[in-house]
């Protein structure tokens, strides 16, 4: 076994796999309309194409080590597993490349904000607080509550309701008293409005949860899949490369 050719394969891999993704990256964004309903096709197509791509990385990579390891004195079965095994490695040395390469860019955009933060920069533009249209929402009709009011609101929101939890009893008790006296309601018709909101944020919340799960799931999964479908590729191209090695001894 060269452990010298097999990381040679996984490196040649790395490369290929890396060019045709940054190239399909750059014709992807050039020729997708910016429209939210092209997404789902965007996804789809940017799925396929990652898979085809790094299972041609796979493949020039398992071929190079599989054409360069030389015949020895073995049965087929032999050379066979012997191929595999190198175009196996070439695969892992590909997947641990990659993994590293993530790794390290997730740290330089980490320090990146750590950087910015330390000096008092911003990464990113100023956003209103998440709760101020809950706000508005609560003291409508009148929603030029005074300051005070609507700081106290917003605060109690951030405890509970902004998180998609539930509000506390004695800040609900609390609530329904801002709400009824600066959109000028009674308690009840106050305590109708806060429920009718809690209930919309958790319900936008436990399905946007909903969402990332899936997604979290179908992404896990289809990596996986394709991770696999590498190694055999990987695995096959070593040893197709290895009897065209044999042929060419035999013809020589």
């Amino acid at each position: 076994f060269s452990w010298g050719l097999a990381i040679m394969g996984g490196v040649i891999a790395t490369a290929v796999t890396f060019f045709l993704l940054t190239l399909g990256s750059g014709f992807g964004l050039l020729l997708t309309h910016p429209d939210l309903h092209a997404a789902p096709a965007f996804l789809t197509g940017g799925a396929i194409y990652f898979l085809i791509a790094q299972a041609f990385g796979f493949a020039v990579g398992g071929h190079f080590a599989g054409r360069l390891i030389g015949p020895l004195p073995e049965s087929k079965v032999q050379e066979e597993f012997r191929a595999e095994a190198h175009g196996l490695v070439a695969w892992a040395v590909t997947v641990l490349a990659t993994v590293t390469m993530v790794a390290f860019a997730a740290m330089a955009v980490n320090a990146g904000s750590g950087t910015a933060a330390l000096y008092g920069m911003s990464t990113a533009k100023t956003e209103p607080a998440p709760t101020a249209y809950l706000v508005d929402v609560l003291f409508r009709p009148n929603t030029n509550a005074h300051d005070g009011a609507r700081a106290e609101a917003g605060r109690i929101l951030d405890a509970g309701l902004a998180r998609g939890e539930q509000i506390a009893p004695d800040d609900k008790d609390r609530l329904m008293t801002i709400v009824a006296n600066e959109a000028n309601m009674t308690r009840d018709a106050a305590a109708v409005r806060i429920d009718n909101l809690q209930h919309d944020v958790q319900s936008k919340t436990k399905k946007a949860a909903d969402i990332a799960r899936k997604v979290a799931s179908y992404t896990s999964i289809w990596i996986a899949l394709s991770l696999l479908f590498g190694a055999l590729v990987s695995m096959m191209a070593a040893v197709m490369a290895r009897e065209e090695d044999d042929r060419n001894s035999l013809q020589a």
